[in-house]
């Protein structure tokens, strides 16, 4: 996979895992947060679902975007794909039944006024459009064993053993992802504070809320990548300085984001701690983009044919 990319081509691409976990996470944490406001009776939850509802929105109308162009320009090489052409009946149901669970969400998003009087029927909604996400990522995740490992599914062969690095590979996205929306929910606070006014109250309440699922999924996060270090561990060459640098400094930007997290929690008045959100948020940025570029060099060294240069030779020569 020969490609020619200038390093700043590498720009654009962060975002792209940034709108990736706003869009599988932020209608997760919606519907949770407004789980637990039924459960407690409190209305701030509830509020604070109604916001991360319209930033996953914002995140689905954008990935959608993205996806429909991707599919105009790769269309042609799409149908000379035998992968492509002996399963896409699952692939359509991968791109379609994702599809159906955004406009879900848009009717699960648009129905917040009547929520409170029909509670049931508004997070049963949540319930099925996060479903549906769920089906696409794990779709996803079937249709790399099959690309990859070339083993039916109806063989008893088909999932890898249980101390394969593919368990923690495959586990690292939907926790990292509840990190980086939390962290990004935060950035949409501070942008929508004059025009969602909800109360000093609220917002003390909101930020450290947002804070800890940014902290605790953050913990989690470090942990399935210390899970997946020990798993490739002798079977790979982790401390290779291109994706070793890359590795580190991911989990570095990570771990830096959850203390600033740690620091709106612990204000007694966080929504005057601007710059710590947007801090938060360029650290989560840097993040994506260097496990993006991890994932990237790793593949450079170990899967034959693959050859995208990344950043981090340029910026190993910046550094050293």
């Amino acid at each position: 996979m020969m490609l020619d990319l200038p390093v700043w081509a590498f720009a654009p691409l962060s975002p792209i895992p940034l709108l990736a976990a706003l869009f599988w996470s932020a209608p997760l944490m919606a519907l949770v947060s407004e789980l637990i406001s039924a459960a407690g009776g409190k209305p701030f939850p509830a509020r604070a679902a109604r916001q991360l509802s319209r930033l996953g929105l914002w995140a689905h109308g954008a990935v959608w975007m993205l996806v429909a162009a991707a599919g105009l320009v790769f269309y042609p090489v799409l149908e000379q794909s035998e992968f492509v052409r002996a399963h896409r009946l699952f692939l359509i149901l991968t791109a379609l039944i994702p599809f159906l669970s955004t406009i879900v969400l848009l009717i699960y998003d648009l129905t917040w006024k009547k929520a409170r009087d029909r509670r049931g029927l508004h997070i049963f909604l949540g319930c099925l459009g996060n479903l549906g996400l769920k089906y696409g990522y794990w779709s996803l995740v079937v249709a790399a064993l099959v690309f990859f490992r070339d083993i039916p599914l109806t063989s008893p062969a088909f999932l890898p053993p249980i101390r394969s690095a593919w368990w923690p590979l495959v586990s690292l996205w939907p926790v990292m992802s509840l990190s980086v929306a939390a962290g990004m929910g935060l950035f949409y606070l501070m942008l929508r504070r004059n025009k969602d006014d909800w109360g000093r109250d609220y917002y003390r309440f909101a930020v450290p809320f947002l804070g800890k699922w940014q902290i605790f999924s953050g913990l989690g996060a470090i942990g399935v990548m210390l899970w997946l270090f020990f798993s490739l561990r002798g079977v790979v060459n982790l401390f290779l300085p291109l994706i070793f640098h890359a590795s580190v400094g991911a989990a570095a930007c990570l771990g830096i984001s959850m203390l600033l997290s740690l620091c709106l929690c612990m204000s007694a008045h966080p929504m005057r701690l601007k710059g710590c959100m947007l801090a938060i948020c360029v650290f989560l940025f840097l993040h994506c983009g260097l496990m993006l570029a991890a994932v990237i060099e790793a593949l450079n060294r170990y899967a034959p044919g693959w050859d995208v240069p990344t950043f981090m030779p340029w910026l190993l020569r910046l550094i050293y």
